[in-house]
């Protein structure tokens, strides 16, 4: 397979950040003292800030690379830069929250640019090996992420949960890649696509139960990548015990990736079997948003109910998986323009909208936990959080912020992410599925808005430590806190980038 210089153009984020990875773990076995949380945090944000550059820089070189198998066109550039900045973000709000908590090791960082480097070849492959390469990297990085905090039990228990029922996933995503091969002699993603629509349209009927056990295996092992039930039941036990930085991380980069994978196996090759997919994803949808509320509202630590959460939104986003199978025409993936046309398929814009908005508001509000919890996260239940609005109105008003654009209240970039979606599915004649996204929003009011409550109308319960300040977190927290705002008050510069 001949290369060239395009190609690790190509792929130069991942090569960035690759490198660093490896000079963080360079200096930390030389550097001494608590220097080393220090220079590999540095090293860190420069690496995820030149990755960052380098991705942008990739809407000059749409196209493949490696023979087909990475592929640089609207969405993988889109992803990159999300991702990237996800990282880059991470990376502030972790150089004070390690040194609170007492683990100050540059190992963290090492594992946060690899587990990027996983994410970067799973939003670009256009070939099934390089997507299970890169989830590998992804999942290996972000199991020993989540034991980060070593001697404490419940990290210990998340990364052992996490890894058993993970392994699980991947094997039951093997095998849908096994089924896929047999079917089309190919694990390119476009060649798969052609050759089954050649088969079906030679009526090549012998295939028609092979296919959908294919796409029902695929979609149980990323299913749980993306938390979706009735896959999700790792996901509470594991988003309460891993560290809260290390959970807003892989509540928003590692499930954007997952649901990338999503969109092109199931947009791209399996495009010709979209009633059958159709049904899935419609019940997926159903299942993710009511058992994720309903579960979500008798939780009182926040970092369970957070994670009951992200189960309701992943529902959110297959409500316009399931618009994208009533209108299944390749007409955004598969092209080579590097930003054009994003917003052309139906569904697939409101899908990129919402995991930007996703992002930047799960990470802050795992963020904000992060702050209050306090050394070895003590205090992160909702008591906890009572009379937060007195002791620290700045994170109580952060706080705040992102709850309410978890819910959806205007002015927030959640509330747009959410009409896009509803109008999608109105759109595409799915009035069932959005009346239950209706629904599901009105209760999720009550836990979110409870928090909201004990911050601002309930008196501390016991003495709680003093909450320090730090100007890295501060940047951190803010950066997510504009994002959520800008995209809830002038959405039309993203949607106007996107479409242009």
């Amino acid at each position: 397979m001949p290369t060239s210089l395009m190609d690790y153009l190509r792929i130069l984020p991942e090569i960035i950040l690759t490198v660093f990875g490896a000079l963080i773990l360079l200096v930390e076995g030389a550097a001494r003292g608590g220097s080393r949380g220090r220079i590999a945090g540095a090293l860190a944000f420069i690496g995820s800030l030149l990755a960052l550059a380098a991705g942008i820089s990739l809407i000059r070189y749409p196209g493949t690379a490696f023979a087909g198998m990475v592929r640089v066109d609207s969405v993988s550039i889109y992803f990159h830069i999300l991702i990237l900045a996800t990282v880059a973000v991470v990376t502030l709000l972790a150089m004070d929250f390690l040194r609170t908590d007492g683990h100050p090791r540059g190992e963290f960082y090492a594992l946060l640019l690899f587990a990027a480097v996983g994410m970067g070849f799973m939003v670009s492959s256009d070939n099934l090996i390089l997507t299970f390469i890169g989830l590998e990297i992804s999942s290996i990085s972000s199991y020993v992420l989540c034991a980060y905090r070593r001697h404490a039990p419940k990290s210990t228990e998340a990364a052992l949960k996490y890894l058993l029922l993970g392994s699980f996933a991947t094997a039951f995503f093997l095998y849908g890649i096994t089924l896929l091969y047999g079917a089309s002699g190919s694990v390119s993603l476009p060649a798969i696509g052609q050759s089954l629509a050649g088969k079906m349209a030679a009526g090549g009927l012998a295939l028609g139960s092979l296919i959908p056990l294919a796409a029902a295996l695929i979609f149980v092992g990323l299913g749980f990548k993306v938390s979706a039930a009735p896959f999700q039941v790792w996901t509470p036990d594991v988003y309460e015990g891993a560290p809260a930085l290390v959970t807003g991380f892989i509540s928003t980069a590692a499930k954007a990736a997952a649901f990338v994978i999503l969109l092109r196996v199931f947009y791209v090759a399996l495009r010709g079997y979209s009633q059958q997919w159709f049904w899935l994803m419609w019940v997926a949808a159903i299942l993710s948003m009511t058992l994720g509320n309903i579960g979500a509202l008798r939780q009182t630590s926040l970092k369970r109910m957070l994670a009951y959460s992200s189960v309701a939104q992943a529902g959110y986003i297959l409500v316009a998986f399931a618009v994208i199978a009533q209108n299944p025409a390749p007409r955004v993936l598969p092209g080579h323009a590097p930003v054009s046309g994003i917003l052309a398929g139906p569904g697939v814009g409101a899908i990129l909208f919402y995991l930007t908005v996703y992002t930047a508001m799960n990470l802050g509000a795992f963020a904000v936990i992060a702050r209050v919890a306090n050394r070895g996260e003590r205090f992160t239940s909702l008591s906890d959080f009572a009379g937060l609005g007195k002791r620290h109105p700045g994170l109580a008003l952060a706080m705040t912020l992102f709850l309410l654009s978890l819910l959806g209240v205007p002015f927030t970039g959640g509330f747009l992410a959410k009409l896009y979606i509803f109008q999608s599915a109105f759109q595409a004649h799915l009035i069932g599925l959005a009346i239950v996204a209706l629904v599901n929003t009105v209760i999720a009011a009550w836990y979110y808005l409870r928090v909201v409550v004990y911050m601002y109308m309930r008196p501390p319960e016991g003495e709680l430590p003093p909450i320090a300040s730090s100007p890295a977190w501060t940047l951190g927290a803010a950066c997510c806190a504009v994002v959520v705002l800008w995209l809830g008050i002038l959405p039309g510069h993203l949607l106007h980038w996107l479409a242009k």
